[in-house]
């Protein structure tokens, strides 16, 4: 009897989350705030699991404001979500994990280039960039830990700075590629990174931001 792998989803209502197709090899575990008592920020909400070779990492914050209109409050509850959410369950599954496991935490572009009015956001994806290349180097060889970094992607956690027509055609201008991020835009390179095609990458950040990070047209 072949053993499926088992990937726990903490975030599962999120757009992008939704949108990972795994093979019937891999059994699926959601957890989210918004269908059960799941809380990354009280580990006595933690269901047990055993045996995992993936984790995904979801839960995140899209706080725009000049910085002098944030206060310290702001930052205070971004990280707590974006980075203390994800040491809470890292350390909470850290000896669960099974050898050739991986694990996926989703950061931003903004942690890559300057970007005015986010300077909360990217502090936060900035330190899980950093987290994941320490515990990618900690937990190797049994653990591979990876980033992705996206641009804005159509979600609804988005959808409040698409709604402008104006503002949205210069978002997608600024984009090389000239469009807006798909939710499977991200989600296929998750799936590439949970499975054993990625076997050989660890401690990367995987940019997927219609080239604006790194290139000018």
């Amino acid at each position: 009897m072949k053993i499926m792998k088992k990937i726990v989803i903490i975030g599962s209502s999120s757009d992008i989350s939704k949108s990972i197709n795994l093979s019937p090899d891999f059994e699926i575990i959601k957890l989210s705030s918004q269908t059960s008592n799941f809380d990354v920020l009280n580990t006595n909400t933690f269901p047990e699991i055993n045996n995992i070779d993936g984790l995904v990492y979801f839960p995140g914050t899209i706080n725009l404001k000049p910085f002098k209109n944030l206060k310290k409050e702001d930052f205070i509850n971004d990280y707590n979500i974006n980075v203390i959410g994800l040491l809470n369950v890292i350390q909470h599954y850290q000896n669960h994990f099974n050898n050739n496991s991986s694990l996926v935490f989703i950061s931003s572009v903004a942690a890559n280039i300057g970007m005015k009015y986010h300077s909360s956001i990217s502090m936060c994806k900035s330190a899980i960039e950093g987290l994941a290349r320490s515990l990618a180097s900690e937990f190797a060889p049994k653990i591979r830990v990876n980033c992705v970094a996206p641009s804005i992607i159509e979600t609804k956690l988005s959808s409040r700075l698409l709604r402008n027509e104006r503002g949205k055609e210069n978002i997608i201008n600024n984009h090389p590629l000239k469009r807006i991020g798909k939710t499977k835009d991200v989600s296929n390179v998750i799936e590439f990174l949970l499975t054993e095609k990625s076997s050989w990458i660890t401690g990367q950040t995987i940019n997927i931001d219609g080239g604006l990070s790194n290139i000018q047209v």
